[in-house]
């Protein structure tokens, strides 16, 4: 019994000296001198995107998404004059001649007035300031 003792000191005190010998706390990664095959290396580039809106000096909006608007399903162009979009509608008023500002669109776009129905459950938000930024920025020129 007293060998097994020995013996297992022996052998805890062996272990506890080859994890000291083996560079105790300092941490190894070892590296090969020279590499056969092919490596692949990965890179990562940050993309900056700047975002430039005309909104004719008033509110906020994407002029160019506004013109897509202007022009797609709501018809704008049916009802209403605009050179710039190419459209010569006589319901609505000529916008090239109104020269209607940013707040005056949003507001009749989100409201209506008249024969032009309210549009606020058919665009978004940020669908009426775009075609407000477009109209604006465009309407006299």
């Amino acid at each position: 019994m007293r060998r097994t003792a020995l013996a297992l000191a022996a052998l805890v005190l062996a272990l506890a000296f080859a994890a000291v010998g083996c560079g105790g706390e300092k941490e190894a990664s070892p590296t090969p001198d020279t590499v056969t095959g092919t490596t692949t290396e990965t890179t990562t580039t940050e993309t900056t995107t700047t975002e430039t809106t005309e909104t004719g000096g008033e509110g906020e909006g994407d002029a160019e998404a506004g013109k897509a608007v202007f022009l797609g399903s709501s018809g704008c162009g049916t009802c209403h004059t605009l050179s710039d979009a190419g459209t010569s509608g006589t319901v609505g008023p000529n916008l090239d001649d109104a020269q209607p500002s940013h707040d005056l669109v949003v507001d009749r776009v989100t409201n209506g007035q008249g024969a032009m129905p309210s549009f606020s459950s058919t665009l978004s938000e940020e669908q009426i300031q775009d075609v407000a930024a477009y109209v604006s920025s465009v309407a006299g020129s």
